[in-house]
């Protein structure tokens, strides 16, 4: 069995941070847009926005541990595209529903491993 490339194990640890602060930045960028959203749809401002923030990050848990969780088991997913799309539904209505596959596209099980690490860092 050959041994990597010192060079290639360089590389992919420095392209993994990259694609980490990319993912903390998306979901930041997220939040942000979600909290002023929130004010500007809802009427949300400072008493609000720690029950929402608390709120939001107990949903990406929520959300994270279902998909890494059933991701483990069924690489299809099929229970929890089924359970995410059935609380969505409930929320947002036909109108307005968008399933798991178009929502998320592929790349999604790489970004849920990434958050979960960045919430359990806080």
């Amino acid at each position: 069995m050959s041994r990597k490339n010192q060079t290639m194990i360089i590389a992919e640890r420095i392209a993994s941070h990259i694609v980490a602060e990319q993912t903390r930045a998306r979901v930041m960028m997220g939040f942000d847009a979600a909290l002023i959203a929130a004010h500007e749809a809802l009427g949300m401002g400072p008493g609000r926005a720690a029950l929402f923030a608390s709120a939001y990050n107990e949903a990406m848990e929520q959300l994270a541990t279902l998909f890494v969780d059933d991701g483990t088991g069924d690489k299809t997913m099929e229970y929890a595209k089924a359970k995410r799309d059935e609380l969505i539904l409930s929320i947002v209505g036909e109108e307005n529903f968008q399933p798991f596959n178009r929502a998320y596209g592929e790349a999604y099980m790489d970004e849920l491993r990434r958050i979960r690490l960045m919430q359990a860092q806080t």
